[in-house]
Protein backbone atom coordinates (compact mmCIF):
# COMPACT_ATOMS: atom_id res chain seq x y z
CA UNK A 1 0.00 0.00 0.00
CA UNK A 2 2.80 2.42 0.96
CA UNK A 3 4.64 1.60 -2.28
CA UNK A 4 1.47 2.30 -4.30
CA UNK A 5 0.97 5.68 -2.59
CA UNK A 6 4.64 6.53 -3.11
CA UNK A 7 4.32 5.60 -6.80
CA UNK A 8 1.37 7.96 -7.26
CA UNK A 9 3.25 10.75 -5.48
CA UNK A 10 6.31 10.09 -7.65
CA UNK A 11 4.11 10.30 -10.75
CA UNK A 12 2.75 13.63 -9.54
CA UNK A 13 6.26 14.96 -8.96
CA UNK A 14 7.25 13.77 -12.44
CA UNK A 15 4.33 15.71 -13.93
CA UNK A 16 5.25 18.84 -11.95
CA UNK A 17 8.89 18.52 -13.02
CA UNK A 18 7.88 18.15 -16.66
CA UNK A 19 5.59 21.20 -16.34
CA UNK A 20 8.42 23.20 -14.76
CA UNK A 21 10.76 22.21 -17.57
CA UNK A 22 8.13 23.04 -20.21
CA UNK A 23 7.57 26.57 -18.86
CA UNK A 24 11.32 27.15 -18.53
CA UNK A 25 11.86 25.99 -22.11
CA UNK A 26 9.01 28.19 -23.32
CA UNK A 27 10.49 31.22 -21.55
CA UNK A 28 13.98 30.47 -22.86
CA UNK A 29 12.52 29.97 -26.33
CA UNK A 30 11.08 33.47 -26.27
CA UNK A 31 14.49 34.81 -25.24
CA UNK A 32 16.23 32.93 -28.05
CA UNK A 33 13.77 33.86 -30.78
CA UNK A 34 15.06 36.73 -32.83
CA UNK A 35 12.57 39.56 -33.21
CA UNK A 36 13.24 42.17 -35.87
CA UNK A 37 14.15 45.59 -34.58
CA UNK A 38 12.55 48.41 -36.51
CA UNK A 39 14.93 51.39 -36.66
CA UNK A 40 12.82 53.44 -39.08
CA UNK A 41 9.55 53.75 -37.15
CA UNK A 42 8.72 57.23 -35.78
CA UNK A 43 9.31 57.49 -32.05
CA UNK A 44 7.42 59.78 -29.64
CA UNK A 45 9.05 62.17 -27.21
CA UNK A 46 9.88 60.25 -24.04
CA UNK A 47 10.41 60.98 -20.37
CA UNK A 48 12.64 58.57 -18.47
CA UNK A 49 12.02 58.61 -14.72
CA UNK A 50 14.62 57.44 -12.24
CA UNK A 51 13.62 57.50 -8.56
CA UNK A 52 16.52 57.45 -6.10
CA UNK A 53 16.89 56.88 -2.38
CA UNK A 54 20.56 56.14 -1.77
CA UNK A 55 23.34 55.55 -4.28
CA UNK A 56 23.27 52.04 -5.71
CA UNK A 57 26.74 50.52 -6.31
CA UNK A 58 26.80 51.10 -10.10
CA UNK A 59 24.52 54.14 -10.16
CA UNK A 60 26.75 56.57 -12.09
CA UNK A 61 27.60 54.02 -14.81
CA UNK A 62 23.92 53.12 -15.11
CA UNK A 63 22.90 56.75 -15.54
CA UNK A 64 25.57 57.16 -18.22
CA UNK A 65 23.93 54.24 -19.98
CA UNK A 66 20.62 56.13 -20.00
CA UNK A 67 22.22 59.19 -21.57
CA UNK A 68 23.83 57.04 -24.26
CA UNK A 69 20.47 55.83 -25.62
CA UNK A 70 19.90 55.40 -29.34
CA UNK A 71 16.71 57.46 -29.13
CA UNK A 72 16.05 60.81 -30.83
CA UNK A 73 14.11 62.81 -28.23
CA UNK A 74 14.03 62.05 -24.51
CA UNK A 75 14.77 63.63 -21.14
CA UNK A 76 15.98 61.96 -17.97
CA UNK A 77 14.02 63.02 -14.88
CA UNK A 78 15.83 62.10 -11.67
CA UNK A 79 13.68 62.46 -8.56
CA UNK A 80 15.68 62.17 -5.35
CA UNK A 81 14.17 61.41 -1.97
CA UNK A 82 15.68 64.40 -0.14
CA UNK A 83 18.23 67.21 -0.38
CA UNK A 84 20.48 65.23 1.97
CA UNK A 85 20.41 61.96 0.06
CA UNK A 86 23.71 60.18 -0.57
CA UNK A 87 22.86 59.83 -4.29
CA UNK A 88 23.43 63.55 -4.97
CA UNK A 89 27.18 63.40 -5.79
CA UNK A 90 26.46 60.95 -8.65
CA UNK A 91 23.40 62.95 -9.72
CA UNK A 92 25.38 66.22 -9.89
CA UNK A 93 28.08 64.49 -11.95
CA UNK A 94 25.56 63.15 -14.45
CA UNK A 95 23.76 66.49 -14.69
CA UNK A 96 26.99 68.27 -15.54
CA UNK A 97 27.57 65.63 -18.21
CA UNK A 98 24.30 66.48 -20.03
CA UNK A 99 22.66 69.59 -18.50
CA UNK A 100 20.12 69.96 -21.32
CA UNK A 101 18.84 66.41 -21.05
CA UNK A 102 18.80 65.81 -17.28
CA UNK A 103 16.16 67.29 -14.99
CA UNK A 104 16.52 66.84 -11.23
CA UNK A 105 13.71 66.99 -8.70
CA UNK A 106 13.32 66.43 -4.97
CA UNK A 107 10.28 64.76 -3.44
CA UNK A 108 8.15 67.55 -1.97
CA UNK A 109 5.57 65.62 0.04
CA UNK A 110 6.52 62.32 1.68
CA UNK A 111 3.11 60.67 1.98
CA UNK A 112 2.44 58.24 4.83
CA UNK A 113 -0.02 56.13 2.78
CA UNK A 114 2.45 54.52 0.38
CA UNK A 115 6.08 53.54 -0.10
CA UNK A 116 8.56 56.35 -0.75
CA UNK A 117 9.21 54.95 -4.22
CA UNK A 118 5.50 54.97 -5.13
CA UNK A 119 5.28 58.50 -3.75
CA UNK A 120 8.27 59.70 -5.81
CA UNK A 121 7.06 58.16 -9.07
CA UNK A 122 3.55 59.57 -8.62
CA UNK A 123 4.98 63.03 -8.01
CA UNK A 124 7.32 62.86 -11.01
CA UNK A 125 4.65 61.66 -13.45
CA UNK A 126 2.22 64.31 -12.24
CA UNK A 127 4.71 67.06 -13.15
CA UNK A 128 5.24 65.92 -16.76
CA UNK A 129 3.78 68.22 -19.40
CA UNK A 130 1.78 67.10 -22.43
CA UNK A 131 4.77 67.29 -24.78
CA UNK A 132 5.85 63.88 -23.44
CA UNK A 133 3.85 61.11 -25.09
CA UNK A 134 5.47 58.15 -23.35
CA UNK A 135 7.15 57.61 -20.01
CA UNK A 136 9.75 54.96 -19.16
CA UNK A 137 10.89 53.91 -15.71
CA UNK A 138 14.06 52.26 -14.48
CA UNK A 139 15.71 51.47 -11.17
CA UNK A 140 19.07 52.71 -9.94
CA UNK A 141 20.49 49.17 -10.09
CA UNK A 142 19.63 48.61 -13.76
CA UNK A 143 22.23 48.75 -16.53
CA UNK A 144 20.53 49.84 -19.79
CA UNK A 145 22.09 49.08 -23.18
CA UNK A 146 21.95 51.59 -26.07
CA UNK A 147 18.63 50.33 -27.48
CA UNK A 148 16.88 49.88 -24.14
CA UNK A 149 14.52 52.85 -24.51
CA UNK A 150 13.77 52.20 -28.18
CA UNK A 151 13.01 48.51 -27.53
CA UNK A 152 10.69 49.41 -24.65
CA UNK A 153 8.73 52.06 -26.51
CA UNK A 154 8.29 50.59 -30.02
CA UNK A 155 5.59 48.04 -28.91
CA UNK A 156 3.53 50.91 -27.42
CA UNK A 157 2.46 51.83 -30.96
CA UNK A 158 -0.35 49.29 -30.51
CA UNK A 159 -3.38 50.78 -28.74
CA UNK A 160 -4.02 47.44 -27.01
CA UNK A 161 -0.66 47.60 -25.26
CA UNK A 162 -0.85 49.22 -21.86
CA UNK A 163 2.68 48.66 -20.60
CA UNK A 164 5.92 47.11 -21.82
CA UNK A 165 8.32 45.49 -19.41
CA UNK A 166 11.41 43.34 -19.00
CA UNK A 167 12.92 41.74 -15.93
CA UNK A 168 16.07 41.58 -13.84
CA UNK A 169 18.76 38.88 -14.13
CA UNK A 170 21.57 38.57 -11.61
CA UNK A 171 25.15 38.26 -12.85
CA UNK A 172 27.10 38.90 -9.63
CA UNK A 173 30.72 40.00 -9.82
CA UNK A 174 31.41 38.39 -6.44
CA UNK A 175 30.26 34.80 -5.95
CA UNK A 176 28.77 34.39 -2.46
CA UNK A 177 26.18 31.97 -1.12
CA UNK A 178 23.74 34.84 -0.80
CA UNK A 179 24.29 35.93 -4.41
CA UNK A 180 23.73 32.39 -5.70
CA UNK A 181 20.61 31.93 -3.56
CA UNK A 182 19.19 35.17 -4.98
CA UNK A 183 20.15 34.06 -8.49
CA UNK A 184 18.14 30.82 -8.18
CA UNK A 185 15.26 32.64 -6.44
CA UNK A 186 15.12 35.05 -9.36
CA UNK A 187 15.40 32.26 -11.96
CA UNK A 188 12.14 30.84 -10.65
CA UNK A 189 10.53 34.26 -10.24
CA UNK A 190 11.11 35.48 -13.81
CA UNK A 191 9.16 32.55 -15.23
CA UNK A 192 6.24 33.18 -12.87
CA UNK A 193 6.28 36.90 -13.70
CA UNK A 194 6.25 36.10 -17.41
CA UNK A 195 3.47 33.50 -17.15
CA UNK A 196 1.22 35.77 -15.09
CA UNK A 197 1.96 38.91 -17.16
CA UNK A 198 3.23 40.81 -14.13
CA UNK A 199 5.04 44.09 -14.68
CA UNK A 200 8.55 44.74 -13.41
CA UNK A 201 8.93 48.45 -12.72
CA UNK A 202 12.72 48.41 -12.95
CA UNK A 203 12.42 48.40 -16.74
CA UNK A 204 9.01 49.42 -18.08
CA UNK A 205 7.25 52.01 -20.24
CA UNK A 206 3.72 53.23 -20.98
CA UNK A 207 1.95 56.04 -22.77
CA UNK A 208 1.48 59.04 -20.52
CA UNK A 209 -2.22 59.32 -21.34
CA UNK A 210 -2.69 55.68 -20.29
CA UNK A 211 -0.99 56.30 -16.92
CA UNK A 212 -3.42 59.14 -16.27
CA UNK A 213 -6.48 57.40 -17.69
CA UNK A 214 -6.17 54.31 -15.47
CA UNK A 215 -5.62 56.37 -12.31
CA UNK A 216 -2.09 55.09 -11.74
CA UNK A 217 -0.91 58.20 -9.91
CA UNK A 218 -3.71 57.95 -7.35
CA UNK A 219 -3.24 54.18 -7.02
CA UNK A 220 0.49 54.53 -6.32
CA UNK A 221 -0.29 56.94 -3.49
CA UNK A 222 -1.99 54.09 -1.61
CA UNK A 223 0.44 51.26 -2.41
CA UNK A 224 3.62 49.59 -1.22
CA UNK A 225 4.43 47.93 -4.55
CA UNK A 226 5.04 49.86 -7.78
CA UNK A 227 4.93 46.70 -9.89
CA UNK A 228 1.85 45.08 -8.42
CA UNK A 229 -0.11 48.32 -8.67
CA UNK A 230 0.71 48.73 -12.37
CA UNK A 231 -0.35 45.13 -13.07
CA UNK A 232 -3.62 45.58 -11.18
CA UNK A 233 -4.49 48.85 -12.93
CA UNK A 234 -3.71 47.45 -16.39
CA UNK A 235 -5.87 44.36 -15.81
CA UNK A 236 -8.78 46.44 -14.53
CA UNK A 237 -8.74 48.43 -17.80
CA UNK A 238 -8.28 45.37 -20.01
CA UNK A 239 -4.90 46.59 -21.27
CA UNK A 240 -2.15 44.24 -22.37
CA UNK A 241 1.22 43.78 -20.66
CA UNK A 242 3.91 43.09 -23.27
CA UNK A 243 7.10 41.34 -22.23
CA UNK A 244 10.13 42.61 -24.16
CA UNK A 245 13.03 40.12 -23.84
CA UNK A 246 15.68 42.59 -25.02
CA UNK A 247 15.11 44.90 -22.05
CA UNK A 248 16.05 42.31 -19.43
CA UNK A 249 18.51 44.12 -17.17
CA UNK A 250 21.66 42.44 -15.79
CA UNK A 251 22.46 43.18 -12.15
CA UNK A 252 26.07 42.73 -11.00
CA UNK A 253 25.48 43.36 -7.30
CA UNK A 254 26.07 40.75 -4.61
CA UNK A 255 24.25 40.05 -1.36
CA UNK A 256 24.70 37.96 1.78
CA UNK A 257 22.12 35.44 2.99
CA UNK A 258 21.43 37.59 6.06
CA UNK A 259 20.63 40.51 3.72
CA UNK A 260 18.72 38.37 1.24
CA UNK A 261 16.17 37.06 3.75
CA UNK A 262 14.65 40.47 4.66
CA UNK A 263 15.01 41.60 1.02
CA UNK A 264 13.03 38.63 -0.34
CA UNK A 265 10.48 38.83 2.49
CA UNK A 266 9.82 42.42 1.47
CA UNK A 267 9.32 41.36 -2.17
CA UNK A 268 6.79 38.74 -1.10
CA UNK A 269 4.97 41.05 1.32
CA UNK A 270 4.74 43.65 -1.46
CA UNK A 271 3.15 41.03 -3.74
CA UNK A 272 0.73 40.06 -0.99
CA UNK A 273 -0.16 43.69 -0.23
CA UNK A 274 -1.01 44.39 -3.88
CA UNK A 275 -3.63 41.63 -3.87
CA UNK A 276 -2.28 40.19 -7.11
CA UNK A 277 -1.15 36.59 -7.59
CA UNK A 278 -0.58 35.71 -3.92
CA UNK A 279 -2.59 32.49 -4.22
CA UNK A 280 -0.39 31.45 -7.16
CA UNK A 281 2.73 32.06 -5.06
CA UNK A 282 1.39 29.89 -2.23
CA UNK A 283 0.38 27.07 -4.59
CA UNK A 284 3.79 27.13 -6.25
CA UNK A 285 5.51 26.97 -2.86
CA UNK A 286 3.34 24.02 -1.75
CA UNK A 287 4.14 22.16 -4.98
CA UNK A 288 7.88 22.71 -4.52
CA UNK A 289 7.73 21.62 -0.87
CA UNK A 290 5.93 18.42 -1.89
CA UNK A 291 8.57 17.69 -4.54
CA UNK A 292 11.32 17.98 -1.94
CA UNK A 293 9.79 16.39 1.16
CA UNK A 294 7.90 13.43 -0.34
CA UNK A 295 10.94 11.72 -1.96
CA UNK A 296 12.95 12.20 1.24
CA UNK A 297 10.22 10.47 3.26
CA UNK A 298 10.03 7.62 0.76
CA UNK A 299 13.82 7.18 0.82
CA UNK A 300 13.95 7.27 4.64
CA UNK A 301 11.10 4.76 5.02
CA UNK A 302 12.67 2.47 2.41
CA UNK A 303 15.95 2.43 4.29
CA UNK A 304 14.18 2.01 7.66
CA UNK A 305 12.00 -0.87 6.43
CA UNK A 306 14.74 -2.30 4.21
CA UNK A 307 12.47 -1.96 1.18
CA UNK A 308 14.77 -1.50 -1.80
CA UNK A 309 11.93 -0.66 -4.20
CA UNK A 310 10.68 2.19 -1.98
CA UNK A 311 14.26 3.45 -1.47
CA UNK A 312 14.99 3.48 -5.19
CA UNK A 313 11.67 5.15 -5.94
CA UNK A 314 12.45 7.94 -3.47
CA UNK A 315 15.99 8.33 -4.78
CA UNK A 316 14.90 8.36 -8.45
CA UNK A 317 12.21 10.94 -7.73
CA UNK A 318 14.78 13.17 -6.00
CA UNK A 319 17.05 12.90 -9.04
CA UNK A 320 14.19 13.84 -11.37
CA UNK A 321 13.21 16.95 -9.41
CA UNK A 322 16.70 18.33 -8.75
CA UNK A 323 17.91 17.38 -12.22
CA UNK A 324 15.06 19.19 -13.97
CA UNK A 325 15.44 22.18 -11.64
CA UNK A 326 19.11 22.55 -12.57
CA UNK A 327 18.49 21.91 -16.26
CA UNK A 328 15.67 24.48 -16.35
CA UNK A 329 17.89 27.13 -14.78
CA UNK A 330 20.72 26.45 -17.24
CA UNK A 331 18.32 26.65 -20.20
CA UNK A 332 17.09 30.06 -19.02
CA UNK A 333 20.69 31.17 -18.45
CA UNK A 334 21.49 30.25 -22.04
CA UNK A 335 18.57 32.37 -23.24
CA UNK A 336 19.65 35.31 -21.08
CA UNK A 337 23.22 35.10 -22.36
CA UNK A 338 21.83 35.23 -25.91
CA UNK A 339 19.97 38.45 -25.05
CA UNK A 340 23.02 40.00 -23.40
CA UNK A 341 25.27 39.18 -26.36
CA UNK A 342 22.69 40.64 -28.71
CA UNK A 343 22.74 43.84 -26.67
CA UNK A 344 26.56 43.83 -26.70
CA UNK A 345 26.72 43.40 -22.92
CA UNK A 346 29.37 41.21 -21.33
CA UNK A 347 28.56 38.71 -18.60
CA UNK A 348 31.29 36.29 -17.54
CA UNK A 349 30.02 35.58 -14.05
CA UNK A 350 29.75 31.78 -14.46
CA UNK A 351 33.24 31.07 -13.12
CA UNK A 352 34.70 27.79 -11.85
CA UNK A 353 33.77 28.83 -8.31
CA UNK A 354 30.16 29.39 -9.37
CA UNK A 355 30.00 25.94 -11.00
CA UNK A 356 31.41 24.27 -7.86
CA UNK A 357 28.76 25.92 -5.67
CA UNK A 358 25.95 25.55 -8.23
CA UNK A 359 24.14 22.44 -6.95
CA UNK A 360 24.56 23.12 -3.20
CA UNK A 361 23.30 26.65 -3.84
CA UNK A 362 20.14 25.52 -5.61
CA UNK A 363 19.31 23.26 -2.65
CA UNK A 364 20.07 26.06 -0.21
CA UNK A 365 17.91 28.48 -2.22
CA UNK A 366 14.88 26.23 -1.74
CA UNK A 367 15.38 26.11 2.03
CA UNK A 368 15.85 29.87 2.26
CA UNK A 369 12.80 30.43 0.05
CA UNK A 370 10.57 28.47 2.42
CA UNK A 371 11.98 30.46 5.33
CA UNK A 372 11.24 33.79 3.65
CA UNK A 373 7.80 32.69 2.46
CA UNK A 374 6.85 31.58 5.97
CA UNK A 375 7.97 34.96 7.28
CA UNK A 376 6.05 36.83 4.58
CA UNK A 377 2.81 34.95 5.31
CA UNK A 378 2.60 36.42 8.80
CA UNK A 379 4.55 39.65 8.38
CA UNK A 380 2.67 42.93 8.32
CA UNK A 381 5.72 45.11 8.83
CA UNK A 382 8.68 45.65 6.47
CA UNK A 383 11.77 47.83 6.29
CA UNK A 384 12.90 49.44 3.02
CA UNK A 385 16.17 51.37 3.00
CA UNK A 386 15.78 52.43 6.61
CA UNK A 387 12.05 53.25 6.48
CA UNK A 388 9.43 51.13 8.25
CA UNK A 389 6.02 50.32 6.78
CA UNK A 390 2.94 48.76 8.34
CA UNK A 391 0.69 46.80 5.95
CA UNK A 392 -2.88 46.76 7.27
CA UNK A 393 -4.48 45.05 4.27
CA UNK A 394 -4.54 45.01 0.48
CA UNK A 395 -3.45 48.48 -0.67
CA UNK A 396 -3.54 49.77 2.92
CA UNK A 397 -0.06 50.97 3.81
CA UNK A 398 1.17 53.21 6.62
CA UNK A 399 4.69 54.65 6.70
CA UNK A 400 5.85 54.65 10.33
CA UNK A 401 9.00 56.77 10.21
CA UNK A 402 11.21 58.82 7.94
CA UNK A 403 14.81 59.95 7.73
CA UNK A 404 16.94 60.94 4.72
CA UNK A 405 19.17 58.22 3.31
CA UNK A 406 22.70 59.44 3.98
CA UNK A 407 24.67 56.21 4.15
CA UNK A 408 27.33 56.12 1.45
CA UNK A 409 28.85 52.89 0.14
CA UNK A 410 32.56 52.25 0.22
CA UNK A 411 34.57 52.32 -3.01
CA UNK A 412 34.37 49.03 -4.89
CA UNK A 413 31.54 47.81 -2.64
CA UNK A 414 29.13 45.94 -4.92
CA UNK A 415 26.62 44.88 -2.26
CA UNK A 416 22.95 45.63 -2.87
CA UNK A 417 21.30 48.32 -0.78
CA UNK A 418 18.29 46.78 0.97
Amino acid sequence: MILLIASWIAAGILVLSIAQSFFALSYAGQLLRSSKRNSDSPLPRAAVILSLRGADPFLYANMLGVLDQDYPDFSLFIIVDSELDSAWPDVHRIQSHAPNRVVTMVVKNHLTTCSLKCCALAEAVEQLDESYEVVAYLDGDTSPHRRWLRDLIEPLASERTGVTTGNRWYTPETITWGSLVRYFWNAGAVVQVWLNEITWAGSMAMRLDVARKIGLIEAWRKSLSVDGTVSRCMRSEGLKTVFVPTVIMPNKEDISISQFIPWSERQLVAAKSSGSGWAVVLFHAFAIASCIVAPLIALALGILWQDSRLSWLGFATMLIYWGTAMASTLVIEKGIQHVLRRNEMKSGWMTTQAWIQFFPAIVLSHLVYFRTLAGACFRTHVSWRGVEYQINGVNEVQRLNYQPYQTSIENHDTSSII
